[in-house]
């Protein structure tokens, strides 16, 4: 499975549908400046799943979204369905909630074998296809909604080599901390689609034999300002390698689903109501974890039913797991292909929460972290990435119910 064939899928799919360093690059003698680098963006911008006002959705679906939902509550108001005070509750929960939707991120987790490394990227996406070459020398996962989209290569090829990126007019090489080697190209168009693409390719410093790559494009969108400033100071800087969570966290298994528990935390009790409830207690210095499963309450999409998940369980019933005027920072995540669901309420210096909504075709698993950062044994970020990573037994299955039928 080559770089091109990986465009080519995405290119189909079209027709489905805080003082901190800025980003730190250097480029070799000759080469051109990394496009879109904005010294006024911190390097760590990725880390907020919500960095800055933009919407990382598209601004009209979002308009038409609100408009329906009024439109239907008023309504329901006139057939005497509901009162008029409930439908203003539910238009004030329904904002409320697009607000957070709507400035989400994504986050792009590979983990098979020698593939190791995850990406962050600043777009709200709404199905996905993942794929594994014969010899599964190559993964990519690729995600995309009507309006932009994102793929992250893991290849032991260097992705370089791939005729189209040589072909790009626009291009060149940077360095960049713990990148030994990267490079950027932009496409003019693919697959007869009005759709630039910007592409990057990594080695990192730890895995010297294996390369890492991005592609990200705005679909129908020909100016490629916005994609330069998103893989420049929020794509880029957060690809990383999963090295060392093994040195933070142990892998515990439930059933179909591996999370990480972070070295510290002791189980502390455990709950057996039967199938309608089950949970775990982990206790630690700073810090506790509650990981609770039940019944599958939905059988739609999982992408599509964790929106209605938060919308209904913490937005508009007030939820009491959520701290009070701390923000929302919210993410869809894929592990390995696999959706979840992750919200981020951190404080720093007091009581932070992170939850992870997480789906598959027996339970609805809901992971609570409660930790304050001064006391706990790690920082948020180092919190944050143990809790997005997951693994599940039946991987394959589970992805069949959000991927994008292609035909080849």
């Amino acid at each position: 499975m080559k770089l091109k064939s990986t465009l080519l899928g995405l290119a189909i799919a079209l027709a489905f549908t805080m003082p901190i360093d800025a980003a730190q690059y250097t480029v070799p003698e000759g080469q051109p400046p990394v496009p879109g680098a904005d010294t006024s963006i911190p390097d760590t911008a990725y880390q907020n799943y919500r960095y800055g006002e933009a919407l990382n959705a598209n601004a009209s679906a979002i308009i038409l979204a609100r408009k329906h939902i009024y439109e239907m509550l008023d309504k329901q108001v006139e057939e005497n369905k509901r009162s008029v005070e409930n439908a203003e509750r539910w238009k004030k929960s329904h904002d409320t909630y697009m607000d957070i939707s709507s400035h989400e991120s994504t986050v792009i987790l590979i983990h098979e074998g020698e593939h190791q490394a995850k990406i962050t990227v600043p777009i709200v996406v709404t199905t996905g296809m993942y794929g594994i070459s014969n010899d599964k020398k190559e993964i990519s996962s690729i995600v995309f909604e009507s309006s932009a989209l994102a793929a992250f290569i893991s290849s032991n090829k260097r992705l370089v080599d791939d005729p189209h990126y040589k072909s790009a007019k626009q291009k060149g090489s940077f360095n960049y901390p713990g990148i030994t080697k990267g490079y950027w190209a932009i496409t003019d168009t693919y697959y007869d689609n009005n759709t630039p693409f910007m592409l990057v390719a990594v080695t990192f410093d730890k895995q010297p034999n294996h390369d890492y790559g991005v592609a990200i494009g705005n679909i129908n969108h020909p100016i490629t300002k916005n994609l330069e400033r998103t893989m420049a100071n929020f794509v880029i800087p957060s690809i990383q390698p999963l090295d060392n969570l093994d040195q933070m966290s142990e892998a515990v298994t439930w059933g179909n689903v591996t999370y990480r528990l972070p070295k510290g935390l002791k189980l502390k009790s455990e709950t057996n109501n039967g199938p309608n409830l089950q949970g775990r207690v982990y206790v630690g210095p700073g810090m506790d974890l509650v990981v609770t499963r039940g019944p599958v309450t939905s059988k739609d999409n999982p992408m599509l039913a964790y929106p209605n998940r938060v919308l209904k369980n913490f937005i508009h019933k007030s939820s009491t797991l959520l701290l009070q005027n701390v923000p929302i920072q919210s993410a869809m995540v894929l592990n390995n292909g696999v959706p979840t669901y992750l919200m981020d309420q951190y404080n720093r210096g007091k009581q932070s929460r992170i939850f992870h909504l997480i789906q598959d075709d027996e339970y609805d698993y809901f992971m609570v972290l409660s930790y304050n950062d001064e006391k706990a044994k790690y920082n948020h970020m180092e919190l944050r990435n143990m809790m997005e990573y997951l693994d599940f037994k039946n991987a394959k299955e589970l992805r069949s119910k959000t991927e994008t039928k292609i035909k080849k």
